[in-house]
């Protein structure tokens, strides 16, 4: 017998291959999910749901006719006698579809899914549906992976908070996964959830049917987490949970300035720092320490950038947790690890009732590289993985070169910046010499005297780029430095493209500058060259404009490109697939602080090593392709190639 998951993969592709091009592929596993859960309701024997006694599947599979309303009325009547929760069962039709497209979706859901006796197993009815729902996500990454949280990631945060009893709550439920990982491992446990899209409410509660949970335990309401939360006690407070689990929306925009303002339950405009529209990470963040009771503790995974961007409002928030000693580690996850999103990404573990040796103290861990390769564009946990990373969290040590320990006191004096990456002595980078690891620890106390950009220089960045839907031919504008123009620390005048910008003085760079990319996956810097007509440079790009005339750009260059300074530049960069730089992450790197004379000679020491490795390339390929030319002559097609001048 095959296993549930490819069962459930080749039921979603064959239902998949036969709805094409007859609705939109986002309504698939509308289709697909209401023929199981209607198979599993009539044919489960041991889920507590009220259903008709005149409906059987064997009907409703035989029928050339009505399929749709078939299935629709079957619905439609355990609404009715189930009354609380189940409204939105019936949120999508089968009703419009024809016939024989449900005829043959149905008789692919027999041929691919359970058998009689399997659909009596809650674990296997459970890993149907969810395989099912995913396999469909899978296939439509923009529009639907966003909206389900790998089953991995889930079990991870719930084996973190480890729940025993009381209420768990999910502010970002999607389809319930983590309420029902909650549940598998303790049954004790009162569920409650709230998301935004009606059909992922209704999706959640099939998904908590088909694993046998009894709905008086599990409620997920419908509705704006963040300006109309649901779960609300005395007309007035905000309901209190023992365990909050959540992988909340990711750079998220908040419209209503004035609900923000002057939020009821007190979460955006107080102790915890005051919210603006741009911030959607920190609000989610906010809602969250909200609701928790005086003992409780949470497991969320956020972008990073919200424990380190130097805005008022994040660095309020980040200080307020530190100084009331709520946060209790971060966990730095594997790239790809979340379906469509590039950002680099953490696991936030709060604790209001910190065990005593974890008290005033954040454990902080590296697990990038605790992941199997699933496709190139994404990565999974492992049992082994989920294992590591939670046994390295319930340790609290520092016994590997992954896992910090940082006291309040340091993380006072680093401005509260909670990105692990920060706190971590080691950074491996890949240089011309290999995979270096850098130990900045020692950077920081063999090398005493060191200076920061800041001080010698103006940091600034390049200007945002026009779409280029709106790029006019022939309209009047600059030659702007991209990505593209820039290759082995050199820039490329003679490729560079004309973009009509706007303010583009501000922009403009001069023979000296130097350029480090701020976006993009190649570690690129450059001396803007004497040039003839004005330069503007793009949004790709950070500039550092030397100011002290003790110091010369090509020294500075050199040093940013030395494994110690990618090192420093990638312990600051944030995103996971896509790295991102501001001016603010890197005003700080230090370099090791020599008089003019001493950077002349360093300069001219690494010019001609370069002059020297160019004449030997080129002796190089000369032997390269003489000995080539020989062999050509030997294999007699020498005489057939004509030479290009």
């Amino acid at each position: 017998m095959k296993s549930v998951e490819l069962r459930a993969s080749k039921a979603s592709m064959e239902i998949g291959d036969r709805l094409r091009s007859e609705i939109q592929y986002s309504q698939f596993h509308e289709v697909a999910t209401r023929i199981f859960m209607a198979k599993f309701l009539l044919v489960n024997k041991k889920h507590s749901i009220n259903i008709p006694a005149d409906i059987t599947w064997e009907t409703i599979s035989s029928s050339h006719y009505n399929i749709g309303n078939q299935i629709d009325k079957l619905l439609d009547e355990i609404i009715y006698l189930n009354k609380p929760h189940l409204e939105l069962l019936n949120l999508y039709s089968l009703s419009n579809i024809e016939d024989n497209l449900l005829y043959d979706c149905l008789l692919i859901m027999d041929h691919s899914s359970l058998t009689t006796e399997e659909f009596q197993d809650f674990n296997l009815t459970g890993q149907y549906f969810i395989h099912l729902v995913e396999s469909f996500m899978r296939r439509d990454k923009k529009v639907l992976a966003p909206l389900i949280t790998p089953k991995e990631l889930n079990k991870l945060m719930i084996k973190i908070l480890k729940p025993s009893s009381g209420k768990i709550y999910d502010g970002a439920a999607g389809i319930g996964g983590s309420l029902i990982e909650a549940y598998q491992l303790n049954n004790r446990v009162s569920m409650f959830g709230q998301e935004i899209s009606e059909s992922n409410v209704a999706l959640a509660y099939m998904n908590a049917i088909v694993n046998g949970i009894e709905l008086s335990l599990y409620q997920i309401a419908k509705g704006d987490t963040l300006f109309s939360p649901m779960f609300i006690e005395n007309g007035s407070n905000l309901m209190e949970f023992d365990y909050i689990v959540m992988n909340q929306p990711f750079g998220l925009k908040l419209n209503d300035r004035n609900l923000m303002d002057y939020d009821p339950y007190g979460r955006f405009n107080g102790r915890m720092g005051k919210t603006g529209k741009m911030h959607g990470d920190l609000a989610f963040l906010q809602h969250t320490v909200a609701s928790l009771n005086e003992h409780g503790k949470a497991a969320l995974i956020i972008p990073t950038g919200v424990l380190s961007r130097s805005s008022y409002a994040e660095k309020a928030f980040r200080e307020y947790i530190v100084e009331n000693d709520i946060i209790e580690a971060v966990v730095l996850l594997p790239n790809k690890i979340l379906p469509a999103v590039a950002v680099q990404t953490v696991l936030l573990i709060l604790n209001k009732n910190k065990d005593q040796n974890r008290k005033n103290k954040v454990l902080f861990t590296n697990a990038e590289e605790q992941y199997v390769i699933g496709s190139r564009t994404q990565y999974y946990l492992k049992q082994d993985n989920i294992d590591a990373i939670v046994s390295t969290y319930e340790q609290f040590s520092t016994s590997t070169k992954d896992t910090k320990i940082a006291n309040l006191q340091e993380i006072r004096e680093s401005q509260y910046n909670l990105n692990p990456n920060h706190y971590f002595t080691s950074q491996t980078v890949e240089s011309e010499f290999g995979e270096i690891v850098i130990n900045k620890a020692l950077y920081d106390k063999r090398v005493d005297n060191k200076k920061s950009l800041k001080e010698i220089a103006k940091l600034s960045r390049g200007v945002n780029l026009p779409s280029k839907n709106s790029i006019k031919e022939n309209k009047k504008g600059y030659k702007v430095i991209q990505l593209k123009d820039v290759e082995n620390g050199k820039i490329s005048l003679e490729s560079i493209e004309v973009i009509s910008v706007q303010n583009a003085e501000r922009y403009k760079v001069q023979s000296g500058d130097i350029i480090i990319a701020s976006r993009g996956t190649a570690f690129k810097v450059a001396i803007v060259p004497e040039h003839n007509e004005p330069l503007v440079l793009s949004n790709m790009f950070i500039r550092i404009r030397i100011t002290n005339p003790s110091y010369i750009p090509e020294y500075i260059k050199a040093f940013l490109e030395s494994p110690v300074g990618m090192a420093l530049i990638e312990g600051v960069q944030k995103g996971g697939t896509v790295k991102a730089l501001t001016t603010k992450d890197i005003e700080d790197i230090e370099f090791p602080n020599l008089d003019l004379k001493e950077q002349e000679e360093t300069v001219r020491t690494v010019q001609e090593a370069e002059e020297k490795y160019n004449i030997l390339l080129q002796q190089a390929q000369e032997v390269l392709k003489i000995g080539k030319l020989s062999a050509y002559s030997k294999m007699g097609i020498s005489d057939v190639m004509e030479r290009l001048k």
